[in-house]
């Protein structure tokens, strides 16, 4: 039994891909495990990870035409093309879609090679952040002309859940949220002992991705704001604010930068702050209805969490008692907050999270997975 995986990224860090491939290698369900992505001038073209599960990445001949729309879309037929050649060649029992655009190439390999097509939405595809005019229109159609094709529909949100539930008038997709494996609780020192932070100073950490519309910019100025240092920041990840924030962490003492370590090792470093941030700007329903990683590694990690007021965020937050929700992100509000939660009793709040994350760890997301995967073997 094989079962491919495809995604439009480079795979270096997809820690949810390969939380489902090491959970359905261990279930014994299939044989070979084959991660499509994007290639890569630095990365290897074919990489083994494990003795049954490889990376082949497609570099495209196109690669070096312009970022307009019309040669994106000649870059987009060349890897198509290329990958529905290597499907048909190894003719997998299952294939796992990672994005709305390849939605299309699954079905013609499913209706060709009879295999069983799993969507994998890592957010809501069509209300995406930035996502506007022909090329929203263009994912709606193809969404609603595919969707009742799939033979399992994964999400990571019950809102998004329920959207689709309703949107396409379809049995409720399953919700697997890409949250950690149980980690015994401790706590580390690494960002102390790498940056330089005094033990007297409590560490406010965003980790992920360093790129705009997550309140990042607000989070730099806030704390260049701080006439105190009791609280300084750290920013560990990687993205397109990577530079800015590095020239701000130079002229302040309460900012640092860390570049973003392995998905593997990613929670030592997260059980080295003292409070975890996740802003997410309300800037599409995607956003809205989010449940992002570092919530729940924050959470395992036992880190009280300040958040926005994004609808599943706050509500996980306020429910289980593991950190504080604002309505308006700016400086002086985030300031406030962060004031309020260090106030707080934060034993019972580092415990309040840990419990969170324990109810919701991938051990649980993982048994409803192999579950489903269970169901349509069988049928």
């Amino acid at each position: 039994m094989k079962n491919i995986h495809i995604t439009l990224t480079n795979f270096t860090n997809e820690s949810r891909i390969l939380k489902e491939i090491s959970s359905l290698n261990a279930s014994n369900f299939f044989d070979d495990f084959l991660v499509i992505a994007l290639g890569d001038n630095k990365l290897p073209c074919q990489e083994n990870i494990k003795e049954n599960f490889s990376v082949r990445r497609i570099n495209l001949k196109t690669r070096p035409l312009p970022k307009n729309l019309l040669f994106q879309q000649i870059k987009f037929l060349e890897f198509f093309v290329k990958v529905l050649i290597i499907l048909l060649k190894t003719k997998p029992n299952f294939i796992n879609i990672h994005t709305l655009a390849l939605l299309p190439l699954g079905y013609i390999a499913k209706s060709f090679l009879k295999s069983k097509l799993v969507y994998d939405a890592h957010e809501l595809e069509t209300e995406k952040n930035g996502l506007s005019g022909l090329k929203k229109l263009g994912s709606k159609f193809i969404e609603k002309l595919f969707i009742k094709q799939c033979d399992l529909i994964v999400v990571v949100s019950d809102s998004i859940a329920d959207w689709y539930a309703n949107k396409y008038e379809i049995k409720r997709p399953l919700v697997i949220h890409n949250s950690p494996n149980i980690r015994k609780f401790h706590r580390n020192n690494l960002f102390r002992e790498s940056l330089n932070i005094s033990e007297k100073q409590k560490i406010l950490l965003y980790q992920g991705a360093l790129s705009r519309g997550r309140g990042i910019e607000v989070l730099l100025k806030a704390f260049s704001e701080r006439e105190s240092n009791d609280i300084v920041l750290v920013l560990m990840g990687y993205g397109s604010l990577e530079v800015e924030i590095k020239k701000i962490s130079n002229i302040n003492e309460n900012i640092f930068f860390y570049p973003a370590v392995d998905p593997y090792i990613v929670l030592e470093y997260t059980s080295s702050a003292d409070f975890g941030i996740s802003f997410i700007e309300n800037t599409c329903l995607s956003y809205y209805y989010c449940m992002p990683n570092k919530l729940f590694e924050y959470a395992m990690a036992g880190l009280p969490v300040i958040a926005s007021n994004m609808k599943e965020m706050s509500e996980n937050i306020l429910k289980y008692k593991f950190g504080t929700v604002i309505d308006d992100c700016s400086t002086k509000n985030i300031n406030k907050a962060i004031e309020s939660l260090n106030s707080q009793d934060l034993i019972q709040l580092s415990l309040n999270a840990y419990n969170f994350a324990q109810l919701n760890s991938w051990e649980k997301q993982e048994y409803f997975m192999l579950q489903e995967y269970q169901r349509i073997l069988n049928q």
